[in-house]
């Protein structure tokens, strides 16, 4: 796996450069009901819970950037209805030298970025190259560490991208990695993109404000216009989107959905996609160096309680940390109870022995929240004392990046980056990983090695499926839900796009009025 630093790359500059990365905190909004009136009509509204304080998405694989970017960026390959990768701003597929280290991708002629300039491999090359720099803090640098030599343009439309070693995930990466304009590519205010749309302007902490490009190389956009209100509470999106003051209300919390219940002009989407509750424990220290330990606290949770009460049901039991809408996922994989089996953890406690205490660290917010009172209180019935560590994004990150905690959570999104699949999670599990967590298992290093370098789809997933069964009975990572996506829309829109959410796509690029046309 690419995790561990090549000539250069010293640990300490990488943790610096992810933690920089993942300190970037979102910007939540004040005003409940930004733009008023109708929804229907020539602009497509957006509710969205945050917006990002840096609007960079060469930077950010997170929900909060890239559903902004979604209309406004694109990459040199794109998904399908299928899910499978077609070329978008590339012309064909890459030409792959025969030892698998050189691509050569042709580009599409004639497209424009939304300031009128010529896309050209330059760009290509200026991207990136600023995801592989270590100053650049973009989290994208985990992925292309020690793989990752450079790129050159061959000629204004052709780029060349050569390889330390094979590298199979490279193609993904192409899939999901937005191309920036050249001049634009350390720019944290804006986006310079060649999508449909164009970013007009920004309302910091109120709204982003797009419009239709006129000179787009595809098929052009539906609507005129397309804003994204933010609007922190969910209630208040639940509300909005009933009342038409939006047509889009995303991550709509369980609380909120009776507020949507009767109303014939909106649909409740839920679906399985790539988010993970991130849970797993430092397993190279006490108390869960011990395996018994360890096994004591993941068979204790309540799972179902959590699904209940937190997610309301739009939830599937948690196991290992692959979910259902993720390459691997082992529908079969019962390693735990859905509800606590106290008999089970005494006596991994018994066998285990020493303290019966140990620190959660979480990330600040109602969901994880929830999920951790939840967990501490059936802890505390088996005798197990649970000092809960609530901190912000910023510290939660450094906490994370150290290794400095003894069990983790967050929520963490990784369809942006990785399509239907979740590696980066998977990363702590590696003991060459610089997010290592301690734990050691040689055919767990081999199998992610192999899952990054391989081209062959099949192995791949056969790969995935035995480490979360691993990970899983071992009680390394075991998250106690795999929440769906929930998103609200009304019919002044075309049905979203199934195969788009369950990437974790807002699928707005091409989003059409109900029954029209567009603009």
């Amino acid at each position: 796996m690419a995790n561990t630093p090549g000539p250069g790359w010293s640990r300490r500059r990488v943790l610096t450069t992810l933690a920089s990365s993942a300190a970037a905190l979102p910007l939540a909004g004040v005003a409940g009901c930004a733009g008023g009136g109708s929804a229907a009509g020539s602009t497509l509204r957006i509710g969205v819970e945050a917006g990002p304080s840096n609007m960079n998405p060469l930077d950010s694989g997170s929900e909060v950037t890239r559903w902004i970017a979604e209309p406004i960026m694109e990459s040199l390959y794109d998904y399908d209805d299928e899910l499978r990768s077609v070329p978008l701003l590339a012309s064909a597929e890459p030409k792959i030298s025969d030892d698998g280290l050189t691509m050569t991708i042709p580009l599409k002629k004639g497209i424009t970025f939304h300031n009128g300039d010529e896309f050209t491999a330059e760009d290509v090359v200026a991207s990136l190259k600023h995801v592989t720099a270590l100053a650049s803090g973009s989290e994208w640098i985990v992925y292309f560490l020690h793989y990752y030599s450079g790129a050159r343009a061959v000629d204004r439309h052709t780029v060349e991208i050569k390889l330390n070693r094979r590298y199979g995930l490279m193609r993904s990466h192409l899939t999901n990695l937005p191309i920036t304009h050249r001049s634009f590519v350390g720019r944290k205010d804006t986006m310079m993109g060649t999508g449909p749309y164009r970013l007009d302007r920004v309302s910091a902490g109120l709204s982003y404000a797009l419009s239709a490009y006129p000179d787009y190389h595809g098929t052009k956009a539906p609507f005129q216009r397309m804003e994204y209100q933010i609007i922190p509470d969910g209630s208040t999106r639940a509300v909005n989107l009933r009342a038409g003051k939006v047509d889009i209300a995303t991550n709509l919390p369980v609380a909120a959905l009776p507020l949507l219940r009767g109303d014939q002009r909106t649909t409740v989407h839920k679906v399985d996609a790539p988010i993970d509750i991130l849970t797993y424990v430092k397993a190279g220290d006490r108390p869960f160096s011990d395996g018994n330990f360890r096994k004591a606290i993941a068979c204790s949770m309540d799972r179902q309680a959590v699904v209940d009460k937190v997610f309301g049901g739009a939830a599937t039991i948690g196991q290992g940390p692959v979910g259902p809408a993720e390459l691997g996922y082992d529908p079969a994989l019962k390693a735990f109870p859905a509800r606590p089996d106290p008999g089970k953890a005494e006596h991994f406690l018994a066998a285990a022995g020493g303290s019966r205490e140990f620190t959660l660290t979480i990330a600040a917010g109602q969901t994880i929240e929830g999920i951790a009172q939840i967990l501490v209180e059936n802890w505390k019935k088996i005798g197990v004392t649970v000092k809960l560590d609530v901190l912000q994004s910023g510290p939660w990150a450094q906490r994370w990046i150290s290794g400095d905690y003894q069990m983790i959570m967050n929520k963490f999104a990784s369809g942006f980056t990785s399509g239907a699949a979740n590696y980066l999670t998977l990363s702590p599990a590696q003991s060459g990983s610089v997010l290592a967590c301690g734990y050691r298992d040689t055919a767990v290093d081999k199998a992610l090695d192999r899952v990054w370098e391989t081209s062959d789809h099949d192995e791949r997933a056969r790969l995935l499926k035995g480490v979360n069964r691993t990970l899983a009975e071992d009680a390394v990572m075991f998250p106690p839900a795999y929440p769906k996506m929930v998103i609200g829309q009304r019919d002044t829109v075309a049905p979203m796009y199934p195969a788009r959410m369950r990437i974790s796509r807002l699928g707005v690029a091409h989003l059409r009025p109900a029954g029209g046309s567009g603009a």
